[in-house]
């Protein structure tokens, strides 16, 4: 028996045409051989909704999800709407703010070529980032390479906490900061052989709360519960480790709207 062809996102787009007020919804479409299930996915500012598409779906299998899920699209464009992101522009002079688990602190550059970047306490006047004047030119670079560092030795502590609660049977994922782009706050690679929870460096500039959050997230999808991949057997597993993350995920959509995503402004502030 010939196996199906890959369904294309011309295909897909056709099928849309019949239907045009869904049609107008659907921004972009990912076919991943990996994926399962067809699934909708909107960020915070988006246009519109992402399709994800099993490359063994069938234009007409993604025609009948989108019809069955109007509400549903309608509810995460006004979402996507409400939450437009704010993220601020960062600019390397002294005085500009940066946060690490939440709490302020200043920029303030120094002569100091052996640390390039360090998190100091200013005795009594608050926080401080002291940046060597040297590694000003490429200083987003050092500043995310800080968060990773720091971020991951703080997460794998919380982690350890955490799985004992969840899983204290099982061997705890490997847990790191990573950058992994500015659309999600962290992932989990469950795939063969892999069992890796990466949190996004931008997460360490939230509350202790919001991180432990993300990181609950991200180690619930490890636990692998059953059902889909957010469906009532993730939420209940999620839940037993963290009683409000319903109401913490919609304090996280709001506060997350607000930090550094890694912008530098060019040229003179």
């Amino acid at each position: 028996m010939t196996a199906p062809a890959a369904v294309t996102a011309e295909a897909i787009r056709e099928a849309l045409a019949t239907d045009p007020r869904l049609a107008k919804h659907v921004t972009h479409i990912q076919i991943s051989a990996r994926r399962k299930t067809l699934g909708m996915a909107m960020s915070p500012g988006d246009d519109g909704i992402t399709l994800q598409v099993p490359a063994d779906a069938t234009p007409g299998e993604v025609l009948r999800l989108l019809s069955k899920n109007r509400d549903r699209i309608g509810v995460m464009l006004n979402k996507a709407k409400k939450c437009v992101p704010g993220h601020p522009v960062k600019t390397f002079i002294g005085g500009e703010g940066f946060l690490w688990l939440g709490r302020s602190a200043r920029l303030r550059l120094v002569d100091n070529p052996d640390v390039k970047l360090r998190h100091a306490s200013g005795y009594g006047t608050g926080y401080w980032f002291e940046l060597d004047s040297t590694a000003v030119p490429n200083a987003a670079t050092t500043f995310i390479d800080w968060y990773i560092r720091e971020g991951t030795a703080w997460i794998q502590v919380e982690a350890e906490q955490i799985w004992s609660r969840m899983a204290p049977r099982r061997p705890m994922p490997t847990v790191k900061v990573g950058n992994i782009g500015r659309t999600r706050w962290g992932k989990h690679d469950g795939r063969p052989g892999r069992d890796d929870v990466t949190i996004a460096w931008q997460t360490l500039q939230l509350d202790p709360p919001l991180v432990r959050h993300v990181l609950t997230h991200e180690l619930t999808h490890a636990t692998r519960p059953g059902g889909t991949s957010h469906g009532p057997e993730f939420w209940r597993t999620f839940e037993r480790a963290e009683v409000d993350a319903r109401q913490t995920a919609r304090r996280l959509d709001e506060e997350g709207r607000h930090i550094w995503m890694g912008d530098v402004r060019q040229g003179p502030a």
